[in-house]
């Protein structure tokens, strides 16, 4: 019997993204039928999936708590990919606190609330000049600023920026110069890794931002790090991306994408196979 997979999207951009393209049509090369759907819009299409795999929702930072309960929704008992309950814990990026505190490298990192006070204290107790400060819900760069301590017209509109909680974390300088690495693991196994730069002046490595990414090959010991950090979240993810700066010889954690990463299958299509074959597995 032929199975229907919605591919979750968003209002917002409710298209396949090209990387998820690139996945559905290893999955059609299977018997599988892919569709996408905004996760905030017309219900029925998942109601009649046989499984949902949430790959672009990329609007949710604006309702975090409308997302979290149509999550809830989905956990019934059909597949869904990643399974709800690991998503849900990885909506907050409050997440990383419990990741440090299991023994993930991540830089000094303080949960604030989005006020100016709140922002410079964390940043004294850290003993910080210089800051990144970001909302405790966000996706590609949202509400990000990078602050300096005696910048007080700078504090008052990174706090709102943030517009709720959210976190004050050092400033990893390296991820200027030598980028950020994801890695991707596809059913608990690494699959490869990207290098996304910043623009000359910029912090942040998305393609929106004038970012760009290649193919990486990085230090077995970097691969072995991120699969390390990957085995501190409890659960056991479909599909999943860790970030991080990758300095000599240690990694600074920069994030867990357990929800809607862009997982670069234009970057390796022949993973996308080993994705749709995982996938399938599980049905």
């Amino acid at each position: 019997m032929t199975k229907n997979i919605v591919f979750a999207t968003c209002l917002a951009q409710p298209a396949m993204q090209e990387s998820d393209a690139v996945a559905a049509r290893a999955l059609e090369a299977r018997g599988v039928v892919v569709t996408a759907a905004p996760w905030n819009g017309d219900q029925a299409v998942f109601e009649r999936a046989d499984a949902v795999i949430i790959r672009s929702t990329w609007d949710y930072q604006k309702t975090p708590d409308a997302f979290a309960g149509w999550l809830q929704s989905l956990d019934d008992g059909r597949p869904v990919f990643n399974p709800p309950a690991i998503m849900r814990a990885n909506m907050s990026k409050r997440y990383l606190l419990d990741l440090a505190a299991k023994g993930a490298p991540l830089p000094p990192t303080r949960g604030v609330e989005a006020e100016v006070g709140a922002i410079i204290a964390a940043m004294d107790e850290m003993g910080l000049e210089e800051a990144v400060v970001k909302p405790e819900f966000g996706a590609t760069g949202s509400g990000l600023s990078l602050v300096r301590r005696e910048d007080e017209e700078g504090l008052v509109a990174a706090a709102a920026k943030m517009a709720m909680p959210g976190l004050v974390q050092a400033l990893v300088p390296e991820i200027m110069v030598r980028g950020e690495t994801s890695f991707m693991f596809i059913g608990g196994g690494f699959t490869h890794a990207v290098t996304k730069r910043p623009k000359s002046g910029e912090i942040r490595c998305q393609a929106e931002y004038g970012g760009a990414s290649a193919l990486a090959s990085p230090p077995e010991w970097a691969i072995a790090e991120a699969r390390r950090i990957l085995g501190l979240i409890p659960g056991a993810p479909l599909y999943a991306r860790v970030d991080g700066v990758v300095l000599d010889g240690a990694m600074r954690l920069m994030e867990v994408e357990l929800i809607e990463p862009e997982l670069f299958f234009t970057y390796a299509p022949d993973v996308a196979s080993r994705f749709a074959d995982a996938l399938i597995e599980r049905l």
